[in-house]
């Protein structure tokens, strides 16, 4: 996962000293925001003279038509436009396009971001208040961006609020690809560590059902196939065969098949497993899963959680 390190909050005195450590902690990008201002871009610049890691900028805006030129000018390589601050219909440059994608939301309807999934090369789910730090990350977040994850598997996610290490962990096993921290980077003995802590997979605490989408009828649209026997896992992290159920299929709209050939692969799990327990299960698999499906103590479908493995498209 892919670290971009927010700084635009930082006092000019402290950025040198800051930026040198993030650089050494090996962050991946800086990550700007800009509230209808073009101050940002003075920022860009003193920046920039600190450092060769790239940009990625969040501009909060009515009308970025008048950007453009200072996004141009000023080495940044991916932006993304705030859609619910816009008066005016998202329109990109020619020039810009493969730069520019968009910033939503993460409790908006999913569904929202269909009118954009063509045209912009990325999208960065907002849990927390655009342009405000410290912001703390809220459980129910986890539906809301797995939902955009299972409809938009082709786009690469980014995660901006309140992600702190057990947060990054669980978003890192949903395959979400890159995160923004701010205020926590600057919050432990040394930011070495704290960028550290972002990059470990500390899942402990966490059980299945706490980061499920309770929706399992999403998955209608991707017409699954499974095997007549499947994978399952236990609140034990215990691995076995069943055989798969009518009502599961049901709940899926998937159909069985007899071929040893599934594109769409998924396992089945105890949605009371514990998420560290189930990631060291997943590994121990022979075949990569797309997705899993949490089944309660009656065996009924309560949920999906997507899996790094799941990039294909509808």
């Amino acid at each position: 996962m892919r670290i971009s390190a927010s700084v635009s909050s930082l006092h000019i005195r402290d950025l040198a000293s800051a930026v040198n450590q993030l650089d050494q902690a090996g962050v991946n990008f800086y990550h700007l925001d800009s509230i209808e201002s073009r101050e940002i871009f003075e920022f860009a610049s003193r920046l920039r003279k600190l450092t060769k890691t790239p940009f990625d900028l969040h501009l909060i805006t009515s009308d970025p038509v008048k950007y453009w030129d200072e996004i141009r000018e000023h080495e940044i390589q991916e932006v993304t436009i705030q859609l619910e601050t816009l008066h005016a219909p998202f329109f990109v440059p020619a020039d810009l396009k493969d730069k520019v994608g968009v910033a939503v939301l993460s409790n908006r309807p999913a569904e929202f971001f269909k009118l954009y999934m063509e045209s912009a090369p990325s999208l960065l789910l907002m849990t927390t208040t655009p342009g405000i730090s410290g912001g703390k990350f809220q459980q129910e977040q986890f539906a809301n961006i797995m939902k955009y994850r299972i409809l938009y598997p082709q786009v690469p996610i980014t995660v901006d609020g309140g992600v702190i290490p057990t947060v990054s962990a669980v978003l890192s096993l949903m395959g979400i690809s890159q995160i923004v921290s701010g205020s926590y980077l600057f919050k432990g003995s040394s930011i070495q560590e704290t960028v550290s802590n972002l990059r470990t997979s500390d899942l402990s605490g966490w059980r299945l059902d706490e980061v499920i989408l309770p929706e399992p009828e999403i998955l209608h649209q991707f017409e699954i196939r499974v095997p007549e026997s499947i994978t399952f896992i236990n609140k034990n992290a215990e691995i076995s065969t069943k055989q798969v159920q009518n009502k599961w299929l049901d709940s899926l709209s998937a159909k069985t098949v007899s071929s040893d050939y599934y594109p769409f692969s998924l396992v089945w799990v105890h949605e009371q497993i514990e998420l560290s327990s189930f990631a060291d299960a997943i590994n121990k698999l022979d075949f990569s899963p797309h997705m899993a499906i949490a089944l309660n103590d009656f065996d009924d479908v309560t949920g999906i959680f997507s899996l790094p493995n799941f990039i294909s498209s509808k």
